[in-house]
């Protein structure tokens, strides 16, 4: 009986050894793409070079505060408030053939109230999701919220 030369434990520490070159790679790509200053500005910082360097194919987020603005979100993000207490979240892509997950959430250690929430493709803006938010008596209000966008 021969026994082949690539056992399981070996191919398990090869497995190992790739996962550890990939993830030190990654870490040596973003140092090298991140500015030398916090302050520093460059083309290689600005929010159109981050637009840029996002993959298609990357997840968006937006964190939104009750005032229906982005407090922290993925590049090229942007809110507003639109007629009856609702926001519109504009990306810099195309979302319309992504998921929509969102949920009510704090944008810092505080909790909002208890409320509903739901999400639609923004009419007439193939960047946009529309979010509705209803309280417990199902009036429409604007909470702080998560959105995160598949695609």
């Amino acid at each position: 009986m021969s026994r082949s030369l690539i056992t399981r434990p070996r191919l398990l520490v090869a497995a190992a050894a790739l996962a550890v070159t990939t993830a030190v790679g990654g870490t040596a790509f973003a140092a090298d793409n991140a500015p030398e200053n916090v302050g520093e500005t460059s083309p290689r910082t600005s929010a159109a070079a981050a637009v840029s360097a996002l993959p298609v194919d990357a997840p968006r987020f937006a964190v939104v505060n009750a005032a229906g603005q982005v407090v922290r979100g993925s590049a090229g993000t942007s809110a507003g408030l639109t007629s009856g207490n609702n926001v519109e979240v504009l990306f810099d892509r195309d979302v319309r053939a992504c998921a929509y997950t969102a949920t009510v959430g704090g944008v810092g250690t505080e909790s909002p109230a208890a409320s509903f929430i739901r999400v639609a493709q923004r009419s007439g803006k193939p960047n946009g999701v529309f979010v509705s938010m209803k309280s417990g008596s199902q009036a429409s209000v604007v909470v702080p919220f998560h959105l995160a966008v598949t695609c």
